[in-house]
């Protein structure tokens, strides 16, 4: 009876001795979990959501002025995400412009950039305005581009540099779309100052490439108003005084047509003596028909 209940001691304290070093197992396991959590700093990135399949990375903006006429400026933003802990506190990060591959000037084709940005207290995004200029008369030829980097600070790292710049390009000229063509019966050719009075005048910036009988009737829609507005700009005007364009008299016969939010931007207007009838004119000096 004696030697069956040392047994049993002994049994239990080997048990007990088991668990106890398989609690310290675990107790150092979780602690060596925790001190790797934290040990990461935070770090900043351009986050450009991409609607397209596959994810593939998205690093550019494309902006033109000739798609809003009545803006002589405008705002475009670059998203910029952390990777860490949100923090209760302000933050600053700052972005650099890459002057070898950017061809904006700073204060003629846009803002200068602040010195430093801020993340919001317990944000993780921020958006980060870039405010653009049209007023440069070499934008209806040519496109130009501004390159940023985010650069380390106290706050933030840079350490994941596939994504660490963006790209803002920008012009105020139109390329002539695929879909001109197959509406040119009601368009006539191609001009690029035709295509931006289409895009002040018809209530639509864009028409079906695919003339299908459902979108035959809202595109006739467009393009006869266009028509009509270029047939007699003074009625157009006339008509639709919430568009905030108007006809300003520049001499015997002659009118400017310009939006009275973007007044740098004229449309010179003359009379043709011959029809008794008013012309607009193309970049190449074509009267607009």
């Amino acid at each position: 009876m004696k030697s069956h209940t040392v047994t049993d001691k002994k049994a239990a304290m080997k048990k007990l001795l088991t668990t106890g070093i398989f609690g310290i197992i675990c107790f150092c396991a979780c602690e060596k979990t925790v001190e790797q959590v934290y040990t990461s700093p935070d770090n900043i990135y351009f986050d450009f959501d991409n609607p397209e399949e596959d994810y593939e990375r998205i690093d550019s903006i494309t902006y033109s002025f000739a798609l809003y006429p009545e803006k002589g400026t405008d705002t475009v933003y670059l998203p910029v995400r952390i990777t860490g802990m949100r923090k209760s506190a302000d933050r600053k990060f700052r972005l650099t412009v890459i002057d070898s591959v950017t061809t904006a000037v700073a204060g003629v084709h846009y803002k200068a950039i602040e010195p430093e940005y801020i993340m919001p207290a317990d944000s993780g995004k921020v958006k980060v305005p870039v405010i653009l200029y049209s007023s440069d008369a070499a934008l209806k030829e040519r496109s130009v581009r501004i390159k940023f980097r985010l650069v380390s600070t106290e706050d933030f790292a840079v350490t994941n540099y596939a994504y660490d710049t963006a790209k803002v390009i920008f012009s105020n000229r139109l390329e002539q779309p695929t879909w001109w063509n197959v509406w040119a019966g009601e368009l006539g050719a191609y001009s690029r100052v035709k295509h931006e009075l289409f895009i002040r005048t018809s209530g639509t910036t864009e028409l079906p490439a695919v003339p299908s009988g459902e979108v035959v009737p809202m595109a006739l829609f467009f393009t006869r108003t266009f028509r009509s507005f270029l047939s007699d700009p003074f009625a157009w005007v006339a008509a639709n005084p919430e568009k905030g364009y108007v006809l300003e008299p520049a001499g015997a016969g002659k009118y400017n047509f310009f939006s009275t939010t973007n007044p740098d931007l004229k449309y010179p207007l003359e009379l043709n003596t011959a029809d008794n009838k008013y012309y607009f004119r193309d970049e190449k000096g074509n009267r607009i028909v």
